[in-house]
């Protein structure tokens, strides 16, 4: 019976030793996803034609109100 358990014995082993370096393996690698810097997301573009058009709007509003007081 010794000689029938020893080869379940070894593979027993190397598939733990198997699974051992899995696990560690994926806890490193979900150590390094937590620890990465996130993603910066880009600028939103905006138009420039109405943001201008809106500070010439206001200037021409604080011109008003000037010359009413």
């Amino acid at each position: 019976m010794s000689a029938i358990q020893a080869p379940d014995k070894e593979k027993n082993k190397t598939l733990a030793a198997v699974m051992a370096a899995v696990n560690a393996y994926m806890e490193e690698e979900g150590r390094a996803g937590r620890t990465a810097t996130p993603r910066l997301r880009p600028a939103t573009a905006f138009n420039l034609w109405s943001v201008s058009g809106r500070e010439e709007i206001m200037r021409m509003r604080t011109l008003w109100q000037r010359r009413m007081a």
